[in-house]
């Protein structure tokens, strides 16, 4: 892929940061790399991602659902709460998630992207980016990077999960964060779940920093708090064999 002209910009990693990255990739398999793009780059993704058309996405019984906002639209109220419950109930004790999706990836695949999608799409594709990432995570058959724009608003969650699925060659989970200013106390914390049931890390949602993480790792992103002040807009994807 060829990168255009709102191709983003990496920023100057020292040997010193990816020398830290490295040393914490090898010890959890997760870590977080700040400021990865420069701060104009990461700016104009977020005001970008701002403006994009989202569907809601869901589990319903054991597959994947996109629910258009034009359907969401024409529901009345009593069958928006209705639905509402049922996600929720469903997630007690179960895979489930809730939160609002722009299929980057599957766009640009079709050329209905919008040009700063399709020069991201490239981006994450060229040498700069994937070779980076081998040098950071230590893993040489990375070979491709899919993406999808995600917006968690107040109520939204993901729950435990892994990232594995035969077939796909998933090396590692990244996640670039886009709000420019986030909370603790608004949730929505990528909390990485230890054995012993108590949560061994979590990385909050910081502006213009990349999260890594190993595939398979127990993961969830925690639930937005009704009280959030902004909602939680990344690019997420995973780092690929060919």
């Amino acid at each position: 892929m060829t990168a255009g002209a709102h191709s983003p910009a990496l920023a100057d990693l020292s040997e010193e940061r990816r020398a830290s990255v490295r040393e914490r990739l090898a010890a959890t398999g997760r870590a977080q790399v700040l400021d990865i793009l420069s701060p104009a780059s990461a700016l104009a993704l977020h005001a970008a991602a701002c403006e994009a058309n989202y569907n809601v996405v869901t589990r319903r019984g054991t597959g994947h659902v996109d629910l258009p906002s034009a359907w969401l639209a024409s529901l009345e109220p009593g069958q928006k709460q209705a639905l509402g419950q049922a996600i929720q109930s469903a997630a007690t004790d179960g895979f489930q998630y809730l939160y609002d999706n722009h299929p980057v990836f599957d766009l640009v695949q079709t050329g209905q992207a919008a040009p700063i999608w399709t020069d991201l799409l490239a981006f994450l594709n060229g040498e700069a980016f994937l070779g980076l990432m081998r040098d950071l995570t230590g893993e040489p058959r990375i070979a491709l990077a899919d993406a999808q724009l995600t917006r968690f608003r107040p109520g939204h969650f993901l729950t435990e999960h892994d990232d594995h699925v035969e077939g796909k060659n998933r090396y590692f989970a990244y996640v670039l964060n886009l709000t420019p200013a986030w909370r603790i106390d608004w949730g929505g914390l990528l909390a990485f779940h230890s054995a012993d049931g108590n949560v061994a890390e979590a990385f909050t949602p910081r502006f213009n920093a990349l999260n890594l993480l190993r595939v398979p790792m127990p993961h969830s992103v925690t639930q937005v708090a009704l009280s959030a002040g902004a909602e939680r807009i990344s690019v997420t994807g995973w780092l690929r064999g060919g």
